[in-house]
């Protein structure tokens, strides 16, 4: 990602910084603010309203007009597994004025589930924490731990933020025995999964009400494991929710991996919350 053409240089800005941020924040009235595992780093140049809006049409190419239906969903996937986060004004035509941006930048860290790969391998399994802890890039480092192990995995990347796919091979390792559908709903790119590649696991991002877990079910009725992640703070939050209930226990999720913050060590969980050690 190109960072000069989106925020304006000024003195102490280093892109290859910022590129090591977990977030970057953009807000009228504001300076630039980074994430960083360190800390917080602010720039010293406050944004005008213009240029934040300069920044939201380059990082989605200039298609802002021709991707308002997205914007009500407040987020738009981007090149390279990122994504950007978009708050403003609504009016009949779409998004009309913005207020603030958060990029949510997509890192690779290999072998970030290594250590606990051998107690959820074999299990379908469930990533929990609250946004921002880790749980897509956990998830893809569990793909490609299978995938590497000799384990077809089948990955529906729905908004293409787990293989980043682009011009037909995914730009995030994944591993070699991994097939992805992206684009389609999490139920429609399960099915075609499970029906033309005989995956012995399917993943997915981010759970979210009934259908996607409707949608999880069917797989795991046809006999694939599952790895999927949902926003949570623990397993006895995600055990509340409809349609839920169906999918932890034997013959489902198995093992809940749950997450805090990014850089915290997870804790990994048997259906019933029991600690499973190392």
């Amino acid at each position: 990602m190109d960072w000069r053409l989106i925020v304006p240089e000024e003195p102490g800005w280093s892109a290859s910084g910022v590129e090591n941020a977990w977030e970057v924040r953009l807000r009228p009235g504001q300076p630039v603010l980074a994430v960083k595992p360190g800390g917080v780093w602010r720039g010293s140049h406050v944004l005008t309203p213009a240029e934040v809006a300069q920044a939201a049409q380059a990082l989605c190419g200039h298609e802002m007009a021709a991707r308002q239906r997205e914007l009500t969903e407040g987020f738009l996937p981007l090149p390279g597994g990122h994504r950007l986060g978009v708050c403003g004004v609504m009016g009949p035509k779409g998004m009309q004025e913005i207020t603030s941006l958060c990029v949510r930048l997509a890192h690779e860290v290999k072998d970030a589930g290594a250590g606990i790969f051998p107690r959820i391998q074999g299990f379908s399994a469930l990533i929990i924490g609250p946004p921002g802890a880790g749980k897509t890039t956990l998830l893809r480092d569990f793909v490609r731990l299978y995938s590497m192990a000799g384990t077809p995995v089948g990955v529906a990347d729905e908004r293409g933020e787990i293989a980043a796919c682009r011009g037909g091979m995914p730009q995030l390792d994944v591993g070699p025995m991994t097939d992805v559908v992206t684009g389609l709903d999490k139920g429609a790119s399960l099915r075609l999964l499970v029906r033309s590649m005989a995956p012995g696991v399917a993943a997915v991002d981010e759970i979210a009400g009934e259908e996607d877990a409707a949608a999880l079910g069917e797989a795991l009725r046809c006999g694939v494991s599952a790895l999927a992640t949902i926003h949570g703070r623990s397993l006895a939050d995600i055990r509340q929710r409809r349609g839920m209930e169906k999918l932890l226990g034997p013959g489902a999720f198995e093992r809940a991996v749950c997450l805090t913050a990014p850089g915290e060590k997870p804790r990994v969980l048997s259906w019933n919350g029991e600690e499973i050690k190392e």
